[in-house]
């Protein structure tokens, strides 16, 4: 498989490598839209839920509603942590420091972390290779975790930390008052 290793000093006119440069564009632009309409689709569902549960004085459906605000929460911090890793693939493929495969869309491309993997797996009992079967497997759950559970950064980031934060606040505000004032 052909790499894209550029050096700075790659042909602009190439159509492989500008067709690569728009596909990831393209990724990172679907990754925003996708952001935007999780948003505008948490807009109703919270006014919906925080309205009915001020007005009947629900506790349940004011628990449904900050849910609901975690849950698109979680799901548009996905999506910039996808859209931030195109973006670090897209400055890869221009600035030419790391190999990326030709045509490549696999943003870990750029972080890829090499796993030790053991080709036999009856040399168990050697030490170092016990090391570096434990290494491969902490590795892989940090992975894991920082898939799951995403990084600090993308969650205290401009576009999610306000936005649902302060629909969070308000919801527990709501709960409080139906959990007072219920019957």
């Amino acid at each position: 498989m052909s790499k894209n290793k550029m050096s700075g000093r790659k042909n602009a006119n190439d159509s492989a490598y500008l067709k690569h440069l728009e596909f990831i564009q393209a990724i990172v632009a679907r990754m925003a839209q996708s952001s935007v309409q999780t948003k505008s689709l948490l807009l109703p569902v919270v006014v919906a839920t925080y309205g009915y549960a001020l007005t009947q004085k629900s506790v349940s459906v004011s628990l449904l509603g900050i849910a609901a605000v975690l849950l698109f929460g979680y799901i548009d911090a996905s999506y910039l942590r996808q859209e931030q890793a195109y973006r670090r693939l897209y400055n890869a493929v221009i600035e030419g420091t790391k190999e990326i495969p030709l045509l490549s869309l696999n943003p870990y491309c750029v972080d890829k972390v090499a796993f030790p993997v053991n080709a036999d797996l009856n040399l168990a009992e050697d030490t170092e290779l016990v090391s570096e079967e434990k290494s491969f497997w902490k590795k892989s759950g940090e992975a894991i975790k920082r898939w799951v559970f995403l990084d600090p950064n993308v969650w205290l980031s401009w576009s999610i930390f306000p936005f649902y934060f302060g629909f969070f606040v308000v919801g527990c505000v709501v709960l409080c008052y139906a959990a007072t004032y219920g019957r």
